[in-house]
């Protein structure tokens, strides 16, 4: 039966497993290139995998090369500091200094009067901060957490003195 239209299947074939044609998906190109290996007999060798050439196109501007993407398995490297990073770190001790600074003035000012409090906290708070960014500062923020702590125990004994003992004794 004719229709006048032309038959567009009369010159196709279906496609045979060894079909020379390009391959139109990635899935069809392994597939393919595992039927070649079975073929060969190299199914299960170590061989690296390759695409099919008619799979690869040279890269478009601004791409990269198939070639360049594919890379080995990477090996964990230790990080090697420069002699500028190494120099800054005795530098970073500010904060380490000046809880030391802080928590000597405060314990100063709490053998006289009341008011070393808040250079005693002060030292406190920067103590702890340079403990946990300041990992290369040694043992200075230490100075500074125990003069602080020392500091704000003595601003105690001036407020129990101040406000228990003195009363009693004027009475």
């Amino acid at each position: 039966m004719s229709t006048g239209q032309p038959d567009t299947h009369a010159g196709q074939r279906p496609p045979e497993p060894d079909d020379e044609r390009p391959a139109q998906t990635r899935a069809e190109a392994r597939a393919r290139a595992a039927a070649a290996e079975r073929a060969a007999g190299t199914h299960g060798a170590a061989t690296a995998p390759r695409l099919p050439a008619a799979l690869t196109r040279p890269p478009a501007a601004g791409e990269l090369a198939y070639e360049s993407t594919v890379t080995a398995p990477t090996e964990w490297v230790p990080y090697v500091y420069t002699t500028a990073e190494i120099q800054t770190y005795p530098a970073r001790r500010g904060l380490s200094i000046a809880a030391a600074v802080c928590g000597v003035l405060g314990v100063l000012a709490g053998i006289f009067v009341i008011w070393g409090v808040p250079l005693s906290v002060a030292a406190v708070v920067f103590a702890l901060v340079a403990r946990f960014v300041e990992t290369r500062a040694g043992s200075l923020w230490i100075i500074g957490l125990v003069s602080g702590i020392i500091g704000i125990l003595m601003a105690a004994l001036w407020f129990v003195v101040i406000t228990q003992m003195l009363p009693a004794y004027y009475r």
